[in-house]
């Protein structure tokens, strides 16, 4: 299954929340960041961002749900 970027957040924790979106609506997500994670989603901005990833077939159906955020 191959993932695409959807949008760069410039935190995971804004990420989660989209992805959280996403989820409801039963649409597969992946969050990819560089921050180490270790106390949970980090609330400050990660050094290179969060991308929220989805399958490139739910891309238009994501963007239309994220529509109020990205």
């Amino acid at each position: 299954m191959d993932f695409i970027l959807l949008h760069r957040f410039p935190s995971r924790m804004e990420a989660e929340m989209a992805g959280e979106i996403l989820k409801q609506s039963e649409i597969p997500y992946l969050i990819q960041s560089e921050d180490i994670g270790i106390f949970g989603p980090g609330a400050g901005p990660a050094p290179m961002g969060a991308r929220l990833m989805v399958r490139q077939d739910d891309l238009q159906d994501a963007k239309v749900l994220l529509s109020g955020l990205i």
